[in-house]
């Protein structure tokens, strides 16, 4: 006869799937860190672009001064700046590179104190004339 109090070797039983470690706090750290550094990228890729803008001819306007850059090329800067060679006192839109090198004395004609002129576009397309007198 079996002892009913003996009952073998102890069966194994089943516990479920392992437990996870818990997640020590601030796991995503280094996600809010990554995310902070790439958003200070951004805001200093903006600003070097709105600074670069501000210098491009294209925004230039009647008033601004003009300082000469590399090869034919001009930027807009700050009258009270040393580099500050001309004031733009006329601009005149859709002129292409052909009329501005055959007329750019008729093309400025009517703005007074006239000295130079630069003109910006597509080769073969139009551009605009931007009528310079000294800055000084």
């Amino acid at each position: 006869m079996s002892d009913p109090y003996m009952q073998g070797p102890p069966q194994p039983q089943y516990a479920g799937p392992p437990q996870q470690p818990a997640r020590a706090r601030g796991g995503n750290r280094g996600t809010v860190v990554g995310l902070i550094v790439i958003g200070v990228i951004v805001a200093l890729i903006a600003v070097a672009g709105y600074f670069a803008r501000q210098s491009d001819p294209d925004t230039a306007t009647v008033g601004d001064c003009i300082a000469r850059g590399t090869g034919d090329s001009v930027r807009v800067v700050e009258c009270t700046s040393p580099d500050s060679a001309y004031k733009v006192v006329g601009k005149v839109e859709d002129k292409t590179q052909a009329e501005f090198s055959a007329s750019s004395r008729s093309i400025c004609r009517p703005f007074p104190g006239v000295e130079t002129a630069f003109w910006k576009g597509e080769t073969g397309g139009d551009g605009y004339v931007l009528c310079l007198a000294p800055a000084r």
